[in-house]
């Protein structure tokens, strides 16, 4: 593996180096701070990584005019792996997901038979509490609203005389000042 990073790093440099006069001591350096720096990423982000510097395409800003130097390398490559890391994340959603298995005839049947049983199960609602009819339940509404109304009409009652007094007692003072 580092044999191949070695090779796609000497590669996008030799663009780079043709007639500086380097050494090979000093260009095995100068790949290794690379490689180094690479270390720990898939070999096709690193060759994307190296296309896109080669192309001028890169996703992170960048002079042509300059190499980059092994961190821009690195950070382009990892910015490399943003998108493929965003489906590994989606294909593991789906690998993962719950399997769902539609009710079968004979479950359908259960779930039916078991409703009508609760709906058919006479006049108890509870083990000993009576059912009410619905004409008991219409007059249990009717007595609510009844109370609700009783309680709205005294404090309704009390604020509009409260309000009236206090619109009459502040009519003279107008009067007077128009």
């Amino acid at each position: 593996m580092r044999a191949h990073v070695d090779t796609v790093v000497a590669r996008i440099l030799l663009g780079f180096e043709q007639g500086r006069g380097r050494g090979g001591a000093e260009n095995a350096l100068l790949v290794a701070e690379y490689v180094e720096a690479l270390e720990g990423l898939p070999l096709a982000v690193i060759q994307a990584a190296a296309s896109r510097f080669r192309d001028k395409t890169t996703i992170l800003r960048w002079d042509p005019a300059w190499r980059p130097s092994p961190a821009q390398f690195a950070d382009e490559a990892r910015q490399g792996l943003i998108p493929l890391r965003a489906k590994l994340v989606h294909i593991r959603q789906i690998l993962e997901a719950e399997v769902y298995e539609p009710p079968s005839d004979q479950d359908r049947a259960k779930v039916q038979a078991a409703a009508a049983a609760w709906l058919n199960r006479g006049g108890e609602t509870e083990p000993g509490r009576p059912r009410p009819t619905p004409e008991a339940v219409a007059a249990a509404r009717e007595d609510v609203l009844h109370e609700h109304g009783a309680k709205f009409r005294e404090v309704a009652v009390g604020s509009l005389a409260q309000l009236h007094a206090r619109i009459k007692s502040k009519a003279p003072a107008q009067e007077g000042a128009a």
